[in-house]
């Protein structure tokens, strides 16, 4: 696999919290289930559940290539780590609405919300996840991290990275 095919699909698991099934082609959309070990204080409180919600969202648009939508989630100076370097926020949108890569499957878990600031918070999870990157199959996993924050009264996204896990 390319390193801009990584990217892409390191950029579009950028966003999701509790685990959930896509299924196949672009008209799929992220159906979270409850977890029972997730409470409110572990995902602290009602702030962090909005950005479990933001970052559901996010992954429907991507995954609906609703460019429009999806780009509206991200700060203008937003950024990703790949193993490649920093990718900058035009490169970085365009590739998660690239049409020849599907997910067929997508599991996150071990989702947490880390606030470091008033207007800042940090999620982080583990993902798994397998489909079709130009006809060929694919699985991956990793560890992402996705950092929020408030600006002019609304949360946006300024920063993800993915690492591989180990093993994988």
């Amino acid at each position: 696999m390319t390193n801009k095919r990584i990217l892409f699909i390191e950029l579009a698991l950028a966003s999701l919290v509790l685990p959930w099934t896509l299924h196949a082609g672009p008209s799929a959309v992220c159906n979270a289930t409850a977890d029972p070990g997730l409470t409110p204080a572990t995902v602290n409180g009602a702030i962090g559940q909005r950005l479990m919600g933001e970052e559901r969202a996010s992954w429907n648009l991507a995954i609906q290539r609703n460019a429009v939508a999806y780009k509206a989630f991200h700060a203008s100076d937003f950024f990703t780590v790949t193993g490649t370097g920093v990718v900058d926020r035009i490169p970085s949108e365009a590739s998660a609405m690239d049409s020849q890569v599907r997910f067929d499957q997508c599991e996150l878990s071990g989702f947490n919300v880390h606030f470091v600031a008033g207007d800042a918070a940090l999620l982080t999870y583990h993902v798994k996840a397998s489909g079709l990157d130009h006809g060929k199959a694919f699985t991956l996993e990793s560890y992402a991290s996705s950092l929020w924050m408030k600006r002019s009264g609304h949360w946006l996204n300024v920063f993800y990275q993915a690492t591989p896990a180990r093993d994988h």
